[in-house]
């Protein structure tokens, strides 16, 4: 029962901007008080996808992202966060390595294969298209900078229509969304080295397929966590 009015005591004192900053942070309870008054924001998703058959296509025909097998660990760190959410039953989701296969086997030919055809050869009833503009860790060789710009689409391949960004959208967009996933806090130490260029180009391509799963669901994040660009 002192337990709850001292805590009942603390909000009134919180919402009057009574209660010391300092005096808050050396106990747990007004921790969570804080937390109360302070919740994380939420983001809603920007689209609800349909429970089918699914595969993320990254299509990097222009080579932007370095070494190419991160253009994989987008694809799959997408795949698996859509299918932990709930949002893809695992059945439906479909492995992005067997659309990379279908579409470097049709390209061979020389002729870019349309993103239908690749569905239809790995079943895909509806495909998460990503065209990756830009995939840097650095923008002078100097400082760390990681940034990657994407543009995503949805198809439904049985109609044959694109259902993200909406198509009957009034203002003109040019049928895709653009994402852009950034690691602001990136730590300058060690950024001279392959090692460390490295592990963070593999972070960048980490952090882009969350980006790109998280249009696809609502979620909380902190404050304190690393910042997400969105513009159309």
């Amino acid at each position: 029962m002192a337990v709850t009015r001292w805590i009942t005591h603390a909000l009134t004192l919180v919402v009057l901007g009574v209660v010391s900053p300092v005096l808050l942070s050396g106990c747990n309870i007004a921790s969570a008080v804080g937390y109360a008054v302070h919740p994380e924001p939420e983001f809603e998703a920007e689209y609800t996808l349909a429970n089918v058959p699914t595969v993320v296509f990254i299509d990097d025909r222009r080579g932007v992202v370095n070494p190419t097998r991160l253009r994989r660990v987008i694809a799959d760190e997408a795949t698996a966060q859509l299918m932990e959410e709930g949002v893809i039953s695992q059945g439906n989701m479909i492995s992005p390595r067997d659309a990379m296969i279908a579409a470097r086997r049709s390209d061979r030919s020389g002729d870019v294969v349309p993103i239908a055809e690749i569905a239809e050869l790995v079943g895909a009833d509806q495909v998460i298209y990503v065209d990756v503009n830009q995939f840097k860790v650095t923008f002078d060789g100097v400082t760390p900078d990681p940034t990657s710009i994407v543009r995503i689409r949805v198809l439904d391949i049985a109609t044959g229509k694109r259902v993200f960004p909406d198509p009957d959208a009034p203002d003109g967009d040019s049928g895709y969304f653009q994402l852009t996933a950034d690691m602001p806090n990136a730590e300058p130490h060690g950024f001279n080295t392959i090692k460390v260029r490295n592990e963070m180009t593999e972070q960048l391509a980490l952090q882009t397929g969350d980006r790109i799963a998280k249009l696809f669901y609502t979620y909380m994040q902190s404050e304190l966590g690393s910042r997400m660009g969105r513009s159309r």
